[in-house]
């Protein structure tokens, strides 16, 4: 009696034309909950059915992979190209292809649904990318912070356009929510979304000069972040702006003049007022205490006001 193994076929999907200066970084995806080791190492584990390994020299690797129970999924070499990025998808029965604008045959896992292509953008000027998140986070661009809008939003400025990588945790254990390449065009302001599979996606592109003209066009509107010491609900003007139980909230576009303030404390219910005299087209960081009120810390002009 002889066991036979479903036919396993290595589709090999170069995302990005550019050499491999630092190894090349290969992301191996399966149809099922996996475990992978290329050349008998093993990578990083971006979530169930997807594996990351960097630095990989360009070749004849050989790559292995398991599944549930330790069941054989793949045991075979494929050449990795000089590129700075390399998939490997590993799919049962049937090699999984998909071009741009066709359909895909049923059972074809999500990610590999065909996705649009993004906009062809020939600008190599520095982008502006704003990362969402579905839950509280903490958001790295190629290994590096932003400025934190709100506990769900992150912004990212003078992004060089090209790939760029976008990794996610929060949570009470800290735990990764999402990790992933976006091709970030160059001139823009992108919006990119992490969803609770662990993918990343571009879900909104805009030209960075047409954004900002018409924001000469109208009055200097202001920038105030309010950093609460403990979760507080901020009002403006009689009107409550951003979630409740936050520490950290940007108000956009406040008009310049005086507006009334409020921060209410959750744990305690203290309640704190002030006037705030909010200057045209700045930036004002303001601190909320319970023991010392509402307090600017900072002042400074936007960037891009005359």
């Amino acid at each position: 009696m002889s066991l036979r193994w479903p036919l396993l076929s290595l589709s090999l999907l170069v995302s990005a034309p550019a050499l491999a200066v630092d190894g090349v970084a290969v992301r191996v995806r399966c149809t099922e909950k996996c475990t992978v080791v290329l050349d008998g190492k093993n990578g990083f584990r971006v979530n169930d059915t997807t594996w990351e390994f960097k630095g990989i020299t360009p070749g004849n690797r050989r790559l292995d992979a398991t599944g549930v129970l330790s069941r054989p999924l793949a045991g075979s070499f494929v050449v990795i190209p000089d590129v700075a990025t390399a998939d490997v998808f590993l799919a049962s029965n049937k090699r999984i292809i998909i071009e741009p604008g066709s359909s895909t045959m049923p059972g074809t896992p999500e990610w590999a649904e065909p996705r649009p292509p993004a906009p062809a953008s020939t600008s190599k000027a520095p982008s502006v990318a704003t990362v969402k998140c579905q839950d509280d986070c903490t958001v790295l661009l190629d290994g590096k912070r932003g400025v934190r809008r709100d506990n769900r939003t992150w912004e990212f400025r003078d992004v060089a356009p090209g790939q760029r990588r976008v990794e996610g945790s929060g949570g009470v254990f800290n735990r990764r929510q999402f990790v992933g390449y976006v091709e970030v065009p160059g001139g823009s302001e992108v919006t990119i979304q992490g969803d609770s599979k662990g993918h990343v996606t571009l879900t909104e592109q805009k030209d960075l000069e047409a954004t900002r003209q018409p924001q000469a066009s109208v009055a200097l509107t202001s920038l105030v972040h309010v950093r609460c010491t403990k979760p507080c609900t901020v009002t403006l003007d009689g009107q409550r702006r951003g979630t409740s139980n936050a520490t950290n909230l940007s108000l956009r576009d406040v008009p310049p003049g005086e507006h009334a303030l409020e921060v209410d404390f959750t744990v305690g219910g203290k309640l704190r007022r002030s006037t705030l005299a909010v200057p045209a087209g700045h930036e004002l960081f303001v601190t909320a205490s319970e023991e010392h009120g509402i307090q600017v810390t900072n002042t400074k002009p936007l960037t891009g006001t005359p």
